[in-house]
């Protein structure tokens, strides 16, 4: 008896608890929607950030600053990585812009400059190989809007940028995750929305001319620590130091055996004489 009382009160304990445990959990949460009645897209995984890339990989100190100076550093991040589609960001090179009229840029307002640098980008991630067939889907929308948009073409791996005024080639890679593609143009993107006339170029400065070739030295240069005051030339030999030389030259072992002998002989003489 007892044994069946203690199988029904722990059976009856167990129960107690799955169901206190089921009532503690909390509802699932709701699922967040769009506008539309869709599911909201998740986010992509964090990736690089913006203005390091753009530091670190080369000579895009320009497009940086006015990035900065428009705010659109977390724009063109969050259209990185808050969207299924990605970007795609076409950065020039300071070299680029410092090829335009200064007063073209400064000439602009600061909504204007916005659209310029949205126009050098696309609102979906591409890959080099994808500018083939986006070559033939041409024009192609910009992140600026409808009547910002660019002509892309693709010839042999070789890609260009086009507006209106102006045909930027894609030199390389900069930067690319699963969300962000960064490339690198030789040249800034015009659009005919903002300039409605082909913009000046900057005066390219004039060619120095080339330093002529010093003056024939007479004399060897001296050396390093030396002063070339001290260098004298060496005077030239005297045609007299020639003639006794030669005179030096004939005295020798052959002139001193003769004149050795005529001694001799001599001596013998006298000898001789004092003998008779």
């Amino acid at each position: 008896m007892r044994l069946a009382v203690a199988t029904f009160l722990a059976t009856a304990l167990s129960l107690f608890l799955l169901l206190a445990g089921a009532l503690a959990r909390p509802p699932p949460a709701p699922v967040r929607t769009d506008a539309g009645g869709g599911t909201a897209p998740a986010p992509q995984d964090k990736g690089g950030n913006l203005t390091d890339v753009l530091n670190v990989a080369g000579p895009f100190s320009t497009f940086l600053m006015y990035l900065r100076q428009t705010n659109l550093v977390a724009v063109f991040e969050h259209q990185a990585y808050r969207t299924h589609q990605g970007i795609t960001i076409f950065v020039p090179v300071d070299m680029a812009f410092a090829a335009i009229e200064p007063s073209v840029l400064a000439g602009l307002s600061r909504n204007q400059l916005k659209h310029l640098l949205m126009y050098h980008s696309l609102a979906k991630h591409y890959t080099l190989a994808e500018f083939d067939g986006l070559s033939q889907s041409n024009p192609v929308k910009t992140l600026a809007g409808g009547r910002y948009a660019v002509n892309v073409t693709y010839d042999g791996g070789v890609v260009h940028v086009m507006s209106r005024w102006s045909s930027a080639r894609v030199v390389g890679s900069v930067y690319e995750s699963a969300a962000m593609a960064v490339y690198e143009l030789d040249t800034v993107l015009l659009p005919d929305a903002l300039f409605h006339a082909h913009p000046p170029v900057a005066a390219t400065p004039p060619v120095p001319a080339l330093p002529s070739p010093p003056p024939h030295a007479d004399h060897p240069p001296p050396d390093d620590d030396g002063d070339i005051d001290d260098y004298v030339p060496a005077p030239p030999p005297d045609p007299a130091a020639g003639k006794g030389g030669a005179e030096r030259s004939a005295s020798g072992p052959a002139v001193v055996a003769h004149k050795a002998a005529s001694y001799g002989a001599a001596a013998a003489m006298t000898l001789l004489v004092s003998c008779l």
